[in-house]
């Protein structure tokens, strides 16, 4: 496996050491290596990491642009590897049984990747090689090679896999597996901190606390596959294969053609219980040349997840010569999982339509164009919800918008909730009636009861106001403690026809500055 860590920075970058973060929903999902040594970590927020590196660019999240990027990367692995498969930018997972043949061992191979990498990737970007014998040893042995300065690949022994494994904290699931956050410090409050941990338990009784979860977590623990295989017979040969009796040139009556035939060859499988989790897509040239790549999501392969599979292919494919075959190979294929509805509450038909709707929609515009608000918790408002992807979003009432049953966040806000929450706060001035700028002492005190508030050098009075609400938070890490103090307050706001308007604001004083941080109704 080849894993170029925060590949999205890396193609952002002006040049290759300057920093610079991608960011997505205010929040930094990618960091070049110059960010990284000013503290720029994934997850922090924007402010947080210009605070940190005041040179930061910013540059928004750009799919597309990834995966141009990548496409000489791919080139370059498939010159070496003749059958890959890419998971997403920044990643290639890849048999070595027969390259290694060739090369005479895993690590010839290895080291032979690694020298054509060097020509083709910026120099101080950080990729590694990792071979292991599964998909997540391979993914964490890839990690440890990106790590390395020197790039050595990163070998597991054959035969050995489980027992490297064993030792490995039960958090690489969630950053190696997708595995949800919360499963994994359940497991950590459970006492089961290792994979070895996981795997002594019984599958039987893993599956009675987690359900279909559970078994997936004792297969990943002891070294296996996440999901069995499943016996399905191959579709028909018209349903995996279509010859054009003319050479296909353009691109889009060429995409047109793989779609039909995806949705065709998806629901033979749906009718059957089962799921096509990897696909190899094979396009063959009117001169000879053809391109063959291996495709694999966990959740199944949908007719939208091919189609836009076969367009990265022949978008990375140098050969332009016009095409006069495609191919379809289920190359594996797992069982549908099913679930036990519960007999009263928990999901219902509405919920099931809901589902069908957002899976079309996903279909149309993509995996990352539709998205749903999924409460999380936080005393910050701007926390307290985030945006997930509705592919990898399950309709389930304990994630619904609603927060009635939600705990409560010690330091939260009361409720009701502001209607407005801005991204990023507009400075303010909150002043008593000297005209002094108020102030918060270490005791969460304010020096003065606040009269006006000054918004764009208009003053506006302040007729009631509640709080302060202080946040004191990581006040043990000097890179990441955060001190916050919130204020609600009701203005007076003179209107152009010269009326009066009252309106309720939340402001917060960060950093020696007041901003406007949300408004209610």
């Amino acid at each position: 496996m080849l894993r170029c860590l925060d590949w999205s920075a890396v193609v952002a970058a002006k040049t290759s050491n300057s920093p610079c973060a991608v960011v997505y929903g205010q929040r930094v999902i990618s960091r070049s290596v110059a960010a990284m040594h000013y503290g720029v970590q994934v997850g922090m927020r924007r402010r947080h990491a210009q605070g940190l590196c005041p040179d930061l660019e910013i540059a928004a999240y750009q799919p597309d642009r990834d995966r141009r990027a990548f496409n000489t990367v791919v080139r370059t692995i498939n010159e070496i590897v003749p059958l890959i498969e890419v998971s997403e930018p920044g990643v290639i997972v890849f048999a070595t049984r027969g390259p290694s043949r060739y090369f005479g061992g895993d690590e010839p191979m290895a080291n032979k990747i690694v020298q054509a990498l060097r020509a083709s990737i910026v120099a101080d970007s950080q990729f590694g090689v990792g071979i292991a014998d599964s998909r997540l040893a391979a993914h964490i042995a890839a990690h440890i090679s990106a790590q390395n300065k020197t790039k050595a690949p990163f070998i597991v022994e054959p035969e050995k896999t489980k027992v490297w494994l064993a030792q490995k904290s039960v958090r690489v699931l969630n950053e190696f597996a997708n595995i949800n956050g919360e499963t994994v410090s359940l497991l950590e409050r459970l006492g089961l901190n290792t994979l070895h941990d996981v795997s002594k338990i019984g599958e039987s009784v893993l599956a009675g606390r987690f359900g279909e979860l559970g078994v997936e977590l004792h297969r990943l623990a002891r070294g296996d596959e996440q999901h069995p295989l499943a016996a399905v017979a191959p579709p028909p040969e018209h349903l995996c294969s279509r010859a054009f009796e003319e050479p296909v040139f353009d691109q889009q009556t060429l995409l047109n053609n793989v779609q039909t035939m995806a949705e065709e060859f998806s629901d033979y499988f749906v009718k059957r219980g089962a799921i096509c989790v990897r696909l190899i897509l094979k396009f063959e040239s009117e001169t000879g040349p053809h391109s063959e790549r291996l495709w694999y999501r966990p959740q199944g392969l949908t007719a939208r997840a091919i189609t836009e599979s076969a367009k990265w292919q022949i978008e990375s494919w140098s050969h332009k010569s016009p095409l006069v075959r495609v191919q379809l190979i289920a190359d594996e294929v797992r069982t549908d999982t099913a679930r036990q509805l519960k007999l009263w509450g928990g999901v219902t038909q509405v919920d099931e339509t809901a589902g069908r709707a957002i899976g079309r929609l996903t279909e149309l515009l993509g995996s990352t164009a539709v998205q749903l608000v999924k409460w999380q918790g936080g005393r910050d408002l701007q926390e307290n919800f985030q945006l997930v992807s509705a592919s990898h979003f399950q309709l389930r009432q304990s994630e619904l918008i609603t927060t009635t049953d939600k705990p409560k966040w010690r330091g939260s806000l009361p409720t009701p909730s502001p209607s407005v929450v801005y991204s990023e706060p507009p400075l303010v001035q909150v002043v008593d009636k000297d005209k002094n700028l108020l102030r918060v002492s270490a005791r969460h005190e304010l020096s003065a009861e606040p009269e006006q508030l000054i918004i764009n050098q208009q003053n506006h009075k302040v007729i009631s106001w509640a709080g302060p609400w202080p946040v004191e938070e990581k006040w043990w890490d000097t890179a990441r403690s955060r001190r916050l103090v919130r204020l609600q307050v009701v203005i007076e706001k003179l209107l152009p026809d010269g009326s009066q308007q009252v309106q309720a604001l939340l402001v917060a004083l960060e950093h020696g500055e007041w901003s406007i941080a949300a408004i209610y109704g």
